[in-house]
């Protein structure tokens, strides 16, 4: 599987090392509501709060990696517009292990790597209006809730704290097969107290954030191009 070069970011020269023949599909994880659980409460929330796992019927025991395969790097890709995708990388380097948030441009450009969730994390990659209207795009009410969830861990953003945006999450978290007190859970994902990002503000599509491939300033800014091509194609514009 080819992710637009993505898999060049880690070629040391190891001849053992074949990205690309690991990357695959992981699409059967959709599926499982304990994985949805594991996902959000390790990437989003403390690790200490059962709720994401009581509302999935999930044990709050599991790991993420309980579900994701150890052996290759999963894919999940959610459609954009034009032709490209967003994709989702579960990253199962050994000692430096993590999900990795791409645009795939398509048309032969390369991958825009805009989030990572790991000890170094990068990001946030999507403000809230750029993830609901990604999630908007969708087909149908399964394949919106799951591009919404599957994508909350990249974005962070002060616009998200709202009703409204709370209201969307636990929608989505329904779809997908929560019970109880989804509302609260729902809640604690739009939070100003997840992990890695919180509540980031956005001016013009550029997050205030040092760690932010997106932020110009950022340590880790994307080149001019690919932050151009990002925002028209994250725009919540034309839904």
């Amino acid at each position: 599987m080819d992710l637009g070069g993505y898999q060049n970011l880690f070629d040391d020269g190891d001849p053992d090392r074949d990205v690309a023949a690991l990357l695959t599909d992981g699409r059967r994880l959709l599926g499982m509501p304990g994985f949805w659980a594991c996902y959000l409460r390790t990437l989003m929330v403390s690790d200490a709060d059962d709720l994401l796992a009581t509302v999935w019927n999930a044990s709050a025991d599991d790991d993420l990696y309980d579900y994701v395969d150890p052996d290759r790097w999963e894919v999940l890709r959610v459609p954009l517009r034009d032709g490209a995708e967003l994709a989702v990388v579960f990253r199962n380097l050994d000692e430096d292990s993590g999900v990795d948030y791409l645009i795939l441009p398509g048309g032969g450009a390369p991958a825009i790597l805009i989030a990572s969730v790991d000890g170094h994390q990068s990001g946030p990659g999507l403000s809230w209006p750029e993830l609901a209207g990604v999630a908007a795009r969708q087909d149908d009410p399964v394949r919106r809730a799951r591009a919404l969830l599957l994508l909350a861990p990249a974005f962070g953003d002060a616009a998200a704290g709202t009703p409204e945006a709370v209201a969307l999450i636990t929608e989505a978290m329904r779809t997908l097969g929560a019970t109880g007190d989804v509302g609260r859970a729902a809640a604690a994902l739009a939070s100003d107290e997840v992990d890695f990002w919180g509540h980031i503000t956005w001016e013009n599509g550029v997050p205030d954030s040092d760690l932010a491939p997106r932020n110009p300033k950022s340590v880790f800014a994307l080149p001019e191009p690919d932050h151009l091509r990002a925002e028209r194609l994250l725009s919540p514009n034309d839904i």
